[in-house]
């Protein structure tokens, strides 16, 4: 057993997982980098002008994730099809995304116009707005689908790593806000350069003689992608802004709270599929039947995974969320039990998400969304007032639900039929099961977590042999 682990382990076999750890060890150093500039920068600048850095961030963020339109993702889809036409895909991905750069430049320019106070602030906007003419250049996708992940995985380190160096460097006094905005424009640069320069050397050279209608293909295949992020976005924040328009100010600042947490742990779906999508993409269109099985395999691991972190979440809830902000945001514990189980339900989704973008079906994507901010919209309005902050959460999960069944039927249906039940139910099943005897069993707290922790491993065990199989099926999905 042994030597089977070490095997599994080795550098020489399993790509996937070892391309995964990249990718989360590059995410971790730019969050805990993030972090420290930032409460660096917090703690230089009056509250005022940090607000400004806060905006400044918030329209950037808003408008490179409209400037990428799904177009990277198409492209990698492309890449798995035809991949001696890399250089190529990489244009007119660019391309595209210029076109849509030129309609968000000055939009974005225009609402910081309009939310700027004084000169000072309108200038340290539009220093971000201006850092959105790299967003084309945004490469990451040509990584990706190059099944590069160790390169993809730095770009970011590159970037937070750059930044935060500049803050400490340069930012000096609480009246240099508008230092922040040159820093990070330089940050970009860097990262861009950097994206430049791993396209040149590890994936595809550059070329000429762009045709607007290759580029336009990319936009109308890439449109109901890049809606589906907004509207996930959409879903990220509605909740927040629903219970405090309804008069629930302190409900509020406990659903952010437990939003905050719940978050940052989502981060995790989306980079293990974005390390999982190359690989569904070539088999969806050669290999139905291993699709199938790495899909499995691949649901499997992640239920047991992703429920463990949600089942230590709702025990624990009312403790972490007081540890993180503070003794008095305890009382933000029921929204974080109901918000932690968005984590497993958005990571096994994400399987059917992903895999209809590489079938085609990216229309059915974006209707799910839809379907799942109606749902959001109706469950929380209808809740709030029952339940206040775990009322909220309770529209987010219930949107993810009706959102992961709208698109499982139509995988189903477009790629091959999977039963995502079968794999996922044990887990789901037993922490049900412990939450319940928990909620109606008169026994301490550390003999549920013990119980828990206990019934859990002991399950785990028994299917030891499966998920052993299923391990090394994912991280050799590469090979």
């Amino acid at each position: 057993m042994i030597n089977k682990l070490r095997r599994t382990f080795s550098q020489s076999g399993p790509k996937l997982f070892l391309d995964l750890i990249s990718l989360f060890s590059g995410q971790g150093f730019s969050m805990m980098v993030s972090f420290l500039a930032f409460a660096y920068v917090a703690r230089q600048l009056s509250a005022e002008d940090y607000g400004m850095v806060e905006l400044a961030i918030s329209i950037a963020a808003f408008g490179a994730l409209v400037i990428e339109c799904g177009a990277g993702t198409i492209g990698v889809r492309e890449l798995a099809k035809r991949r001696q036409d890399a250089a190529r895909i990489a244009s007119q991905v660019v391309v595209a995304r210029a076109m849509v750069m030129l309609v968000v430049l000055p939009l974005a320019a225009l609402a910081a116009y309009i939310a700027a106070p004084d000169a000072q602030a309108l200038w340290l906007l539009w220093l971000f707005v201006i850092s959105l003419l790299a967003a084309p250049f945004k490469q990451d996708w040509l990584l990706q689908g190059h099944d590069m992940m160790h390169q993809a995985a730095l770009a970011q380190p590159v970037r937070m790593l750059a930044f935060t160096i500049g803050v400490f460097v340069f930012l000096r006094g609480a009246d240099n806000a508008i230092v922040v905005g040159w820093i990070e424009l330089a940050a970009v640069a860097l990262v861009t350069t950097y994206y430049l320069f791993a396209q040149y050397r590890w994936t595809a050279p550059f070329v000429t003689g762009w045709r607007l209608r290759e580029a336009i293909y990319y936009l109308k295949e890439g449109i109901s992608v890049g809606l589906s992020n907004i509207l996930w976005a959409f879903m990220l924040y509605a909740p927040i802004y629903l219970i405090a328009s309804m008069g629930e100010a302190t409900q509020a600042a406990w659903l952010g709270a437990a939003n905050r947490i719940v978050i940052s742990l989502l981060t995790l779906s989306f980079i293990y599929h974005f390390n999982l999508y190359p690989v569904m993409t070539r088999l969806v269109h050669d290999d139905k039947l291993r699709w199938e099985r790495l899909v499995t395999s691949s649901i499997r691991l992640v239920s047991w995974g992703a429920v463990a972190i949600a089942l230590v979440l709702s025990l624990f809830a009312a403790d972490i969320a007081a540890l993180v902000f503070g003794a008095k945001f305890a009382a933000a514990g029921p929204a974080l039990t109901v918000l932690a189980w968005a984590l497993p339900l958005r990571m096994i989704s994400g399987h059917s998400r992903w895999s209809l973008i590489a079938a085609g079906g990216q229309k059915y994507l974006l209707q799910a969304e839809v379907a799942g901010v109606a749902t959001l919209l109706a469950v929380a309005i209808t809740f709030i007032p029952l339940w206040g902050a775990a009322g909220a959460a309770a529209g987010f999960v219930a949107a993810i639900i009706v959102s992961f069944s709208i698109t499982q039927v139509h995988c189903a249906r477009l790629v091959a039929p999977n039963r995502p039940l079968r794999a996922m139910w044990q887990p789901f099943a037993l922490a049900a099961g412990l939450m319940t005897v928990g909620h109606f069993v008169e026994i301490s707290f550390w003999a549920q977590a013990g119980s828990a922790a206990l019934a859990y491993g002991g399950l785990l065990v028994w299917n030891f042999k499966g998920l052993y199989a299923d391990l090394v099926r994912v991280a050799y999905a590469k090979e």
